[in-house]
């Protein structure tokens, strides 16, 4: 099993609770070393019954009693079910440590019964008193053992300190904030709420939840010394032991809780060490990677624990019921393996924050989730595994909260969704400001814990509509590119160039001149399966950064990313510039005139007296397709399919418009330009021309400067119509752009 028993006793055997205690000395009764015999051969109910009869034939012989306990009480844990087995373990426990009260192993075993029984307080006493009485016999206790002993005084100090931790107190005025008009309409009634209701007006009150948690007062720092004793008696078990797993994962579920990665990498490469076949020790060591934004190492780690890991359970990591809407999971569960394997491979790359990385962080997060609640939400008395708590799959649907308490210490009251005493914490869960936020309740000293009413309603509403969140940890904030796409005919009919022109947003992503940037470009598939990609540096001066990338492509559609950030390390968390878009590609070989997308320029110059060819012009494509008040656009297009003549030449008639919202047709005049290239239809409220050029390789390409009257800022459609003079057949393509006010001469505005 991945996690086992978290919380279970460390000999879940009779034959390994044999071989912790100290062998048959010289003189002991003949009827325990026949016990002995029987646990070694694994069979426990001979066992018992030699040890049950040597007691009785021998009550003043203490390691009989000793070893009869210790194996009930292992034998029953803390299963209700078990109550018979745990009071004869007592008995026979606390006859031994009558007859050896200087037994450290004694002591040891009759502190583990009373933790069993939930009697922490004496159960703590009396394993003090075990590391005492070991400290102070010649011979102490075996290195295993005392690890052991450690491991569970750490235990008892951590079911206290996990009742404090982030514990609060809500003040009067605090409680005062918790009102909303929904809490009114769920029949709250008028005025301030009564604190009895309080968990469930936390639910349909978000906002005022965030106001009020500003106002707390914590608790916490009440019981910090419970807290260091329970980390520092973790910290003894595995110096004692360093394969002691459970130590080591009790350990890395506190350090986790308070951020200190350091510390908890290197309990984490211990553990590897020490349990390198245990799927546990590499998904806790990916968890810490993960967290600290090393994903690639994280990634080593994660598929290490998969492939140590049995069917079933590596079949939770990759299963994405829980991220997908509700509408979705009888689909999903319908599909094959492979079916399911490409939809979470969609879901991942789709909701991926950056490609640039070259790791999959949303799939990542998933497994580190997974991983987490593992760590600190499994309930082995319960038979549950993390994510099968409520507590869980709220952290897998939703992450890391945002903020979060528990409380009240202190209270009283019984009533449905209120407080009920000292017996029960409710812990709250924030994911923001407009929230949602969750309450579960759970009793003192346990872990398990459950969704209120309201809290569960609401995550089953939100499993329809909004099933997951996920916010980037590197990712400080998320900024557009600027670009313009542009397709034209590919070195053959069918296929198509795919010219892209970008202009990263340098001020919101905090480049400075001398600075460098990571960029890219990422071409998929309709189901993102991936095609084409580019990742390279560019270095950042005084003028904006200006990005070129040309693909051809077959018919299809297609998904691209552009993506921009400051170089540097992936774990640290800067600012990002992406733009994720669909691009269809029709092809130029259905026949018949075509035009290709028409790109605007911030410049165009013929570089020859009578350009033929693109190559013969110098352009620089606008990559923000936004130009200021009275700039002129300079645009370039290319025509397919025209029926040349017997001399090669081919002949249209082009009109051209710049619209506003109401299709008004804005165009003034052209000036400047290739005027050779066209004439002006006398009289013609619109700007049209007629050519006739040579046809190469069935292409003709145009080009002309457009002066715009002094147009309002606003978005604005340019729109070139072309009809052939002999077929009538026409094509049409279209352009949208912006018109800005121009600048101050110092940048501002």
């Amino acid at each position: 099993m991945l996690l086992g028993a978290l919380a279970g006793a460390w000999w879940p055997r009779g034959a390994a609770c044999v071989q912790a205690v100290s062998g048959v000395g010289p003189g002991e009764p003949a009827e325990f070393a026949a016990a002995l015999s029987k646990l070694e051969a694994g069979d426990t109910i001979g066992a018992l019954a030699e040890l049950r009869s040597l007691t009785k034939a021998r009550p003043d012989f203490g390691p009989a009693f000793l070893r009869l306990g210790a194996l009930l009480s292992a034998r029953a844990g803390e299963a209700s079910a078990n109550y018979l087995e745990r009071v004869e373990a007592e008995k026979a426990l606390a006859r031994a440590t009558q007859l050896m009260p200087n037994d450290p192993m004694a002591l040891l075993e009759y502190g583990l019964l009373l933790k069993r029984q939930s009697m922490k307080t004496d159960a703590k006493r009396v394993l003090e008193r075990a590391w005492a009485a070991a400290e102070r016999t010649a011979s102490g206790l075996a290195a295993r053992d005392r690890a052991r002993l450690q491991f569970e005084l750490g235990k008892v100090y951590e079911a206290w300190w996990e009742d404090w931790q982030n514990l609060v107190q809500i003040p009067p005025t605090a409680q005062g904030l918790l009102h909303c008009s929904a809490a009114t309409a769920a029949g709250g009634g008028e005025g301030e709420l009564p604190l009895l209701s309080h968990p469930m007006v936390a639910v349909v009150c978000p906002r005022q939840w965030a106001e009020q948690a500003e106002h707390v007062v914590p608790l916490e720092d009440l019981k910090s010394e419970e807290r260091a004793r329970m980390v520092e008696h973790f910290r003894l078990a595995l110096a004692a032991d360093p394969g002691h797993v459970e130590a080591a994962i009790h350990l890395l579920g506190h350090l986790a809780d308070a951020g200190e990665w350091g510390e908890y990498e290197r309990v984490a490469d211990g553990l590897v060490a020490a349990a390198p076949e245990d799927a546990r020790a590499h998904l806790f060591r990916g968890l810490g990677l993960h967290e600290t934004g090393r994903d690639e190492a994280a990634d080593s780690a994660f598929r290490r624990a998969l492939g140590l890991m049995e069917p079933r359970e590596r079949a939770v990591f990759d299963d994405i019921t829980l991220l997908l809407p509700r509408r979705l999971h009888e689909r999903y569960a319908a599909l094959d393996g492979a079916g399911r394997e490409a939809t979470a491979r969609l879901f991942f790359t789709s909701t991926d924050p950056l490609f640039l990385t070259g790791s999959e962080e949303r799939r990542l997060e998933h497994y580190a989730r997974l991983a987490w609640v593992e760590l600190k939400y499994g309930d082995p008395e319960r038979g549950l595994r993390g994510w099968e708590t409520e507590p869980g799959q709220i952290w897998v649907r939703y992450g890391r909260p945002w903020k979060w308490y528990q409380c009240c210490y202190g209270g009283s009251g019984t009533a449905a969704g209120g407080w009920t005493g000292d017996n029960h914490r409710y812990v709250y869960w924030s994911y923001g400001p407009d929230g949602p936020v969750f309450v579960f309740r759970r009793q003192l000293t346990y872990r398990h814990a459950v969704l209120l009413d309201p809290a569960k309603q609401l995550a089953d509403e939100l499993a329809a509509r909004s099933p997951e969140l996920y916010r980037p940890r590197t990712v400080t904030s998320v900024h557009g590119v600027p670009h313009q796409l542009v397709r034209f005919r590919g070195s053959r009919p069918e296929l198509t160039l795919v010219e892209i022109h970008a202009q990263p947003p340098l001020d919101s992503l905090g480049a400075t001149p001398g600075s460098r940037l990571d960029a890219g470009i990422f071409l998929f598939g309709p189901e993102y399966e991936p095609l084409w990609s580019r990742r390279h540096a560019v270095e950042v001066g005084d003028r904006p950064v200006m990005l070129t990338y040309r693909a051809e492509v077959g018919p299809g559609r297609y998904r691209y990313a552009i993506e921009a950030r400051v170089a540097g390390p992936d774990s640290v968390a800067r600012p990002a510039a992406r733009v994720r878009e669909v691009v269809e590609a029709p092809g130029f070989a259905g026949g018949g005139v075509a035009l290709s997308d028409l790109l605007l320029a911030d410049a165009l110059v013929p570089l020859v007296d009578a350009p033929s060819s693109r190559a013969e012009l110098r352009i620089v494509p606008s990559r923000t397709l936004a130009f200021e008040q009275g700039a002129p656009v300079h645009l370039y297009f290319e025509v397919y399919g025209l029926q040349p003549d017997e001399d090669g030449y081919g002949s249209y008639r082009a009109e051209l418009a710049v619209e506003d919202s109401t299709r008004r047709n804005l165009v003034q005049r052209i000036a400047r330009g290739a005027r050779e290239l066209f004439r002006r239809g006398a009289g013609d409220q619109r700007v049209s021309w007629e050519r006739t050029a040579p046809v190469r390789d069935g292409v003709v390409m145009d080009f002309l400067t457009v002066d715009l009257p002094a147009l309002e800022a606003g978005e604005y459609v340019m729109r070139v119509r072309v009809r052939e003079a002999g077929s009538g057949a026409a094509a049409e393509a279209v352009r949208r752009f912006r018109v800005v006010a121009p600048q101050p001469p110092d940048g501002g505005g």
